[in-house]
């Protein structure tokens, strides 16, 4: 049931991304909802359970949007097996540790992003760190106190529905 609504989630997100949130860009850049979901779900399942569901979420995102196939998949599948296991056995109650998490997460999948372009031959230039790279970690940080307390509360009363089953 858990992955069934993350991935009912990620649709969203995708829909979310390329409807509504295209029109609130700030500089130029749109929050990454699908990282966000990605690193949020990394945290709470781990590194295994977490790359399974980036690199998923990752392919699906390539399908819809008709990008370079498997560079997003690529990218968040790796970005949630790093941050899945550097947070294993974090305080997620602590808001500091989504903040900090999602930050150096999307840093690190927009630095992801940006190597695999260079390395499939993309004309991009490294510039596009400071112009994009960095403000969607921005950007996507500063959602954080909107979504994690509600994706925090779904997940622990899921786990405490299933420890109880």
């Amino acid at each position: 049931m858990y992955y069934l609504m993350m991935f009912i989630f990620g649709l969203i997100g995708i829909l979310l991304e390329t409807t509504i949130f295209a029109h609130f860009t700030i500089a130029g850049v749109k929050p990454d909802l699908l990282l966000i979901l990605v690193i949020f779900n990394s945290l709470f399942q781990g590194p295994v359970k977490g790359t399974y569901f980036g690199f998923f979420l990752g392919l699906l995102e390539d399908i819809v949007l008709g990008n370079y196939l498997g560079m997003n998949a690529l990218a968040k599948g790796i970005t949630s097996l790093i941050w899945g296991w550097f947070m294993q056995g974090a305080f997620r109650e602590n808001l500091l540790v989504p903040v900090l998490s999602l930050f150096w997460g999307s840093v690190f999948h927009g630095t992801m992003i940006l190597l695999l372009g260079k390395i499939v031959g993309l004309n991009w230039s490294w510039n596009l760190f400071f112009w994009k790279v960095f403000p969607v970690a921005i950007y996507n940080t500063c959602l954080v106190p909107f979504v994690y307390s509600g994706f925090y509360n779904w997940v622990t009363k899921d786990g405490e529905r299933q420890q109880t089953l």
